[in-house]
C-alpha cells in the first residue's frame, strides 16, 4: 500500500525518480521544496526532497492485514473513509466466507465484506523492506482495534 523511507529518523512516502529517491512531506522541512507537478502547478501544500541512496536508513513497502474473527484478511483499502466511516471493507477470495460468514460475492472469487472498526480484532502492519534493504527481515506490528483510529489520524497526518 506504498513505498516508505526513513530519513534522519523519520519516516516519508517515497518514490524512485531520475536516479533519486523523492521524499514526500505535508509540512515544510528544512530541505524540503514545494511540489511542482508536469503541468508546472506550484502545490503549496505537498513538500518534496531529493536524496540519494545512501542518505536512506531503510525503504520498505508497507501492507496491511485485518484479523477478524481470528481470521487474517486483506483490507480492501486502507485510507482516511476508514476514519470517516469507521468501517474497513475486507477482501475474501475463499468461498466459505461467502456462504458462512456474510460476505458480498462482487465478482468470480472476490468476496467483500464491511465491518465496523469495534469488530475487528486487529490491524498489522507489514513492513518490507526493498531494494537494497531487501535482505532485512520483515517487520509485523500489531494495533488493537481500539488503537486503529489515532493509528489511521497519524498516518493520514504525516
Amino acid at each position: 500500500m506504498g513505498k516508505f523511507a526513513k530519513y534522519h529518523d523519520k519516516v516519508y512516502p517515497v518514490v524512485f525518480r531520475n536516479g533519486k529517491y523523492r521524499l514526500k512531506s505535508i509540512a515544510r522541512e528544512k530541505g524540503f521544496k514545494e511540489l511542482v507537478d508536469l503541468a508546472g502547478n506550484v502545490h503549496h501544500d505537498i513538500y518534496v526532497k531529493e536524496v540519494d541512496f545512501e542518505d536512506l536508513e531503510l525503504i520498505y513497502e508497507r501492507k496491511y492485514r485485518i484479523i477478524y474473527q481470528g481470521r487474517e484478511y486483506k483490507p480492501f483499502a486502507i485510507g482516511e473513509l476508514v476514519i470517516e466511516n469507521c468501517k474497513i471493507s475486507l477482501f475474501s477470495s475463499d468461498y466459505l466466507d461467502y456462504e458462512k460468514n456474510g460476505f458480498i460475492k462482487k465478482e468470480q472469487f472476490v468476496f467483500m465484506k464491511e465491518v465496523s472498526i469495534n469488530e475487528v480484532d486487529s490491524l498489522v502492519l507489514i513492513k518490507t523492506p526493498i531494494d537494497k534493504f531487501k535482505g532485512l527481515p520483515e517487520e509485523k506490528i500489531i494495533i488493537p482495534s481500539n488503537d486503529i483510529l489515532d493509528y489511521y489520524e497519524k498516518v493520514i497526518n504525516n
